[in-house]
């Protein structure tokens, strides 16, 4: 059989517009039926035109689709082609595994896989290729479908795959990897494991990655899998990206991947990048060290608030603004540049609030920020909550994009908390001092910032000049900064970063205990 593996877009708002990462999940789902013709599609990065994708479609015989929840509604229409076409449609990823109702019941999709989808994946193609009858459906752990009198059916939660190293490498001959940009660097996907043991409120990975019957909600692969595919990863990227919810997790783990990646002489040939936390580096300032050494450029941490109240109702209450500060410091003193996450309007949290949080940002001088505003996903307990409170203002999952606001707290409105999505890009991209800052950082061969200047002109197109066009398209502009936010960068200038750090909290206490 040939089948076509698709990506859907989504609409360009915040960095997803200059932030182009490899579809991992269907690279690695495709490897589980190599003795079937495939074919990657990724509308993430190239233009989707119908007329061609049809063409596509006529030559198929399965169309595999992922999606996350803003991806839905053109995974539907790219679902609807290929049915008219003469495909069976399988659709995948987190919105799937959040609702799969919601999925299943439209007539454009035959099956829905949930959760983790290799064993469901290829079960389900053997099925379709040997043609089975219908009732054996019943025996896919993980499947939903409609039966022959159109009833929905869940069939039982698949369990987790116990061994990581068990499933085959990516399919990457599927990827034109030139198409791939992170932050200026032409990038690879690696997942070292799948996960997360923590349980911030508004975060959808538990449900994903979480074991229905075992209490399993992290794994990880052995070191020597990841150095095996560290070393079939192409040389011509410049760096490998650790795409999972948290590579320093497990600390001793960690280490001995890092340990390893350095005896092995990889990082001069090539650079890493992972996801971390504010708490385990402050804890482990080691592993700063052990990081920049084993030849790690970027770091992504989710800073989130300055406001500990903020901090604790999302269950972060192990970090702290000035653990914040000190991490933060330690990695730049590096030369390792951080992609900072904030959350805007977390419930609890007024204008004034926020607007201490993106200058609190500012300050920090990330490379890079997403601000995001605070997001209910559905299928997650917080949606749940918020939706009981009358909090929900969008059930348009357009809306559910990180950008545009789908909800309302009881001190903001959802206009209010979208407009201040817009003046905290706003204030941070469109700012001269930003523009200065990333200057003198990479512009300089011989800096602790060299590692970007072979690549300095991808950072100013896809960055700063692509990034720029993201922000007209969504009309922001400087005349979105707010009076209030300009005078507390006016006094923050003013201060030293320790002075500006006391304030930023003596003003979330007073804020707290006035409200």
């Amino acid at each position: 059989m040939k089948i076509l593996y698709v990506n859907p877009s989504r609409i360009d708002s915040g960095l997803d517009a200059i932030i182009k990462s490899v579809p991992l999940g269907l690279i690695t789902i495709a490897a589980m039926v190599p003795e079937h013709e495939a074919k990657l599609l990724d509308y993430k990065v190239d233009k989707f035109k119908e007329k061609r994708f049809r063409t596509e479609a006529n030559h198929a015989d399965v169309v595999a689709i992922t999606s996350l929840t803003p991806q839905i509604h053109n995974a539907f229409n790219i679902a609807k082609i290929a049915k008219e076409q003469g495909c069976i449609t399988i659709f995948g990823g987190y919105h799937s595994t959040l609702v799969p109702d919601y999925v299943i019941k439209r007539a454009c999709v035959d099956y829905v896989i949930r959760g983790e989808g290799e064993h469901t994946f290829k079960e389900l193609i053997d099925h379709v290729n040997m043609n089975r009858d219908n009732k054996d459906l019943k025996s896919i752990k993980g499947l939903s479908y409609k039966t022959i009198d159109g009833k929905v059916h869940h069939n039982p939660e698949r369990p987790l795959e116990p061994n990581l190293d068990a499933f085959p490498f990516p399919r990457r001959d599927l990827v034109d990897y030139k198409k791939y940009l992170y932050l200026g660097t032409r990038v690879d996907l690696l997942e070292s494991s799948r996960g997360c043991p923590y349980n911030c409120k508004f975060c959808c990975i538990r449900k994903m990655w979480k074991d229905p019957y075992n209490h399993l909600s992290y794994r990880s692969k052995s070191v020597k899998r990841i150095m095996e595919e560290i070393y079939s990863i192409d040389r011509k990227n410049d760096f490998i990206f650790f795409c999972e919810d948290n590579f320093t997790i497990n600390t001793k783990r960690t280490k001995r991947i890092l340990e390893t990646i350095i005896k092995s002489g990889v990082p001069n040939r090539i650079y890493f990048s992972c996801q971390s936390r504010v708490d385990t580096l402050y804890r482990n300032p080691w592993l700063v060290d052990l990081l920049h050494e084993a030849g790690f450029r970027q770091v992504f941490l989710g800073i989130e608030s300055v406001h500990q109240q903020s901090l604790d109702a999302m269950n972060k209450h192990n970090t702290t603004p000035k653990m914040t500060r000190k991490v933060v410091k330690m990695l730049q003193d590096r030369g390792i540049s951080i992609f900072g996450g904030v959350i805007i309007g977390y419930p609890g949290e007024t204008k004034k609030m926020v607007r201490q949080t993106i200058n609190f940002a500012k300050a920090l001088k990330f490379s890079c920020v997403q601000f995001t505003p605070i997001t209910a996903f559905p299928g997650t307990e917080f949606y749940d909550e918020m939706k009981e409170k009358g909090m929900i203002t969008s059930y348009n999952f357009k809306h559910y994009n990180l950008f545009h606001s789908m909800m309302k707290t009881s001190e903001l409105s959802a206009k209010e908390i979208y407009r201040l999505v817009g003046e905290a890009y706003a204030s941070y991209y469109l700012d001269k001092t930003y523009i200065k800052t990333m200057a003198k950082r990479y512009l300089n061969p011989f800096g602790k910032y060299n590692w970007m200047f072979t690549n300095i002109l991808k950072f100013i197109k896809s960055v700063l000049i692509e990034g720029n066009k993201m922000l007209s398209t969504q009309g922001i502009t400087t005349k979105l900064i707010s009076k209030e936010l300009k005078e507390m960068e006016s006094h923050t200038r003013r201060q030293r970063p320790e002075d500006f750090l006391d304030q930023s909290l003596f003003e979330s206490k007073r804020l707290e205990i006035n409200a």
